[in-house]
Formats: structure tokens, C-alpha cells, sequence
């Protein structure tokens, strides 16, 4: 079910379960008209529920987002070709201005015949911790999907989620000295090395010894981990990035094999929430307090695209 996770601080209550499904209707996704380029909204998330609740404290949404692929690339070719035929015929250079007029017409010719893409993404509310979680691997694509919700509720104040001390710092600790490692955690086989001062690149090591002496040697030199897999023993693996996002969320899979399977697709999901929204938001609770615990930096309502920016504000 779940895959990425960004999460975010919310710093304002949620409508109640009716009142936000009746919300999210009134932005209810629709596919791309002929003449538009993308389309976002909301799409039942079980059965025909716009809100499926999980153990009264977990809230889930579905946003859909649907674009049409017009390669730049294509556009650029067929202006040259047309523009190129133009000048033959008239003996005269097409101005900058001809030039994108005649872009923008290719533009919407070609658009009605593009192929479509649709794609869905899970937002996870926890109305306990007023934590939220986006399951993409893109935060821009997970900002886009809370500019949605900001739309549909008129307001939405959230920041990336914070924590005292930087993910790398204990990833690096972590790679160096194995007695720092928490209990019940161990490392997985993939780990980012980058430069301390930013530069001289990024090194990635996968399906190896995270204990090898080369790992050691690249620490020695002055690098730091910017992302490591990880897991929770007997519960979940993942890939940690130093902004807190995860990556590759596999859960253990005696864990999964314990959700009876259900007669429908909606039961099924159903069954399925309940194992891993819980466990996940536990998972994350517990990271959050090996990183010191989460600061809460002043809400805007906008979100911040550099989750560094709360450590420099905390410190």
C-alpha cells in the first residue's frame, strides 16, 4: 500500500470526518478536458468513501493527478518544421514574437491528441500527533498534492516535519560505530555518501557490507551519510534521507501475512490500512525520538522545501 513517505507537522485542526468528505467532493477529480495540460483532485479512497478512516485516528485521501504527455521536445521540432516552411514561402525570418505565437498554436493542436497519465497518491492524516503524511518520492509532487487540500480547505498550515538533531548526523554515527545503532534497528545494504563542504560528488553504495572497510575509509575522509537503508526489526524497511522522508517502504513480510484476505477490494484495503497506517506512524514516532525529538518551528502557510531550514531556526 505504501511505498515513499513525506511527512509534515500540521499546525491547525482538521474538519471532522463529514465535513471534510463534503469538502473534498466539491474538488472531486474529473479527467483532462481536450485542452488541458493537468488535472488534480480527490478520488473515493475505498469503496465510494472520500475519507476512510482507520481505528478513529487515522484519516486517508486519495489525490488523483492526471496530464497529458506533450513531449517539449515534440513541440520545439514541429514549430522549427512549420517555421522553416514559413520563411521558404515568404523570403522573411520569423520574428521572436511570430516564433511563440507559432509555438503556442502547435501547443494547443497537438494537446487534444497527447496520451494521458494518470497517477494516485495517499495522504495520511494522524489526528492524534497532527502529523501528515504524503506517500510520493517527490516532495514537489507531495506539495502539489497539499496545495490541493490548502484549496479544499481554505486554509492549511503545515511545515516539514523537524527533528533535533539531522538525520545524518546519526546515519553517519550510525556507518561509524556500530554500538550507537538503537536497539532493534539494524542496517540494510544501501547507503549515500556525500562531501561535508557540498561538492566532489555523491557516493552510492549498494547491495554491500555497510560495516566494509571502504564505507569506513569514505567517513574517515570526511563524508557524511545523506541517506541509509534501515529497518525495524520484524516490522518495516526503508531507506531514510537526511530531509526525513523514507523510501522503499517494505513491510516484513510475517507481519502482512497475518491480514486475512477479504472477499472484496474495499474489505481488503480495509484490512490492509489497519496493519500498515498504524505501524508506520509507530515506526516514525520512534525515529523521531532517536533524532532528539521534533521541533516545532513557527507555521506558515506554505511549506518549506528545506526541511534544514527548522534546525537552523531551533538552534
Amino acid at each position: 500500500m505504501f511505498t515513499n513517505a513525506i511527512l509534515y507537522r500540521a499546525h491547525s485542526a482538521f474538519p471532522s470526518v463529514s465535513d471534510l468528505a463534503s469538502l473534498l467532493d466539491k474538488q472531486a477529480f474529473r479527467p483532462c478536458s481536450s485542452q488541458e495540460a493537468k488535472r488534480v483532485g480527490w478520488s473515493p479512497v475505498c469503496g465510494d468513501q472520500l475519507v476512510h478512516t482507520v481505528l478513529g485516528q487515522f484519516l486517508m485521501l486519495c489525490c488523483r493527478r492526471q496530464e497529458r504527455l506533450l513531449p517539449p521536445a515534440a513541440v520545439k521540432e514541429e514549430v522549427e518544421e512549420r517555421a522553416a516552411a514559413q520563411e521558404r514561402e515568404t523570403g522573411v525570418a520569423l520574428r521572436k514574437r511570430e516564433k511563440q505565437l507559432l509555438k503556442e498554436q502547435v501547443y494547443e493542436e497537438l494537446l487534444p491528441h497527447a496520451p494521458k497519465r494518470t497517477k494516485q497518491l495517499w495522504i495520511v492524516i494522524d489526528t492524534r500527533r497532527q502529523w501528515l503524511l504524503v506517500d510520493s518520492g517527490s516532495r514537489k509532487k507531495a506539495e502539489e498534492a497539499l496545495d490541493l487540500l490548502r484549496l479544499t480547505l481554505g486554509s492549511l498550515k503545515v511545515t516539514p516535519l523537524a527533528t533535533q538533531t539531522r538525520a545524518s548526523q546519526v546515519m553517519t554515527a550510525w556507518l561509524r560505530q556500530p554500538d550507537d545503532r538503537a536497539e532493534g534497528w539494524e542496517l540494510g545494504e544501501s547507503c549515500q555518501l556525500v562531501a561535508s563542504a557540498g561538492d566532489d560528488g555523491v557516493i552510492r553504495a549498494a547491495q554491500v557490507d555497510l560495516d566494509c572497510d571502504e564505507i569506513k575509509h569514505h567517513l574517515e575522509s570526511g563524508r557524511v551519510c545523506a541517506s541509509l537503508a534501515l529497518t525495524k526489526a520484524d516490522q518495516l524497511s526503508f531507506t531514510l534521507q537526511d530531509d526525513l522522508s523514507l523510501k522503499k517502504l517494505d513491510f516484513d513480510s510475517a507481519l502482512l501475512e497475518k491480514v486475512e484476505d477479504a472477499d472484496d477490494q474495499a474489505a481488503q484495503f480495509d484490512a490492509d490500512a489497519h496493519l500498515q497506517a498504524p505501524l508506520l506512524f509507530e515506526v516514525i514516532e520512534q525515529l523521531v525520538a532517536i533524532l532528539g525529538g521534533e521541533v516545532l518551528p513557527v507555521a506558515s502557510e506554505t511549506t518549506s522545501s528545506d526541511p534544514g531550514e527548522a534546525h537552523q531556526d531551533a538552534a
